[in-house]
């Protein structure tokens, strides 16, 4: 976490590379980890990722209006992430979700993006572990109960669910990363 962040965007925008560089070191990585979420390619992740640093260097002189940088980065990241897949034809997910640029930033924002992501990541598991995932977490039923019923092991059950919530948790730490 950045300490006294709106001081370090002051300072970006007055020009110090030193707050741009503490600014980078910081929310580079997580860039990196939500562009790769959907795009294959590392090199253009990686392009990708400086591109939208150079323009927050570009743009500093604004940087001190903003008052929360972390959705303002998100929404940075999804529109380089939207056109790269327009420029590419490819079907970025993002896509069909608040098209509109003036789509607020903030906490609502975010917990409807993220119900959205977990919602289609739970839809993109393979069929018994999706199952097993509803079962479980929507239904409340416990291992025992949803191994009798699929007709499988209780160790299959707590491996498909191991794997769930791993696929998740790797879900909320990249999205997590620009609250």
């Amino acid at each position: 976490m950045l300490t006294d962040e709106p001081i370090l965007l002051q300072r970006i925008s007055e020009g110090d590379q030193n707050a741009f560089r503490e600014l980078f070191g910081y929310y580079y990585p997580k860039v990196r980890c939500f562009l790769a979420g959907f795009i294959e390619n590392e090199d253009d992740v990686k392009d990708l990722s400086q591109n939208i640093f150079v323009k927050i260097w570009l743009m500093r002189s604004v940087l001190c209006d903003i008052r929360s940088f972390g959705p303002y980065l998100y929404r940075m990241c999804r529109n380089a992430a939207i056109d790269y897949g327009r420029r590419h034809q490819v079907k970025i997910p993002l896509t069909d979700r608040y098209e509109e640029e003036t789509a607020p930033l903030d906490e609502d924002y975010f917990a409807r993006e993220m119900s959205w992501q977990y919602s289609r990541q739970v839809e993109k598991m393979p069929e018994k572990r999706r199952q097993v995932f509803l079962m479980s977490r929507v239904e409340g039923r416990s291992n025992a109960e949803i191994a009798q019923l699929l007709g499988i092991t209780k160790k299959t059950v707590e491996n498909h669910l191991n794997a769930a919530l791993r696929e998740l948790r790797k879900l909320t730490s990249c999205l997590s990363l620009f609250l």
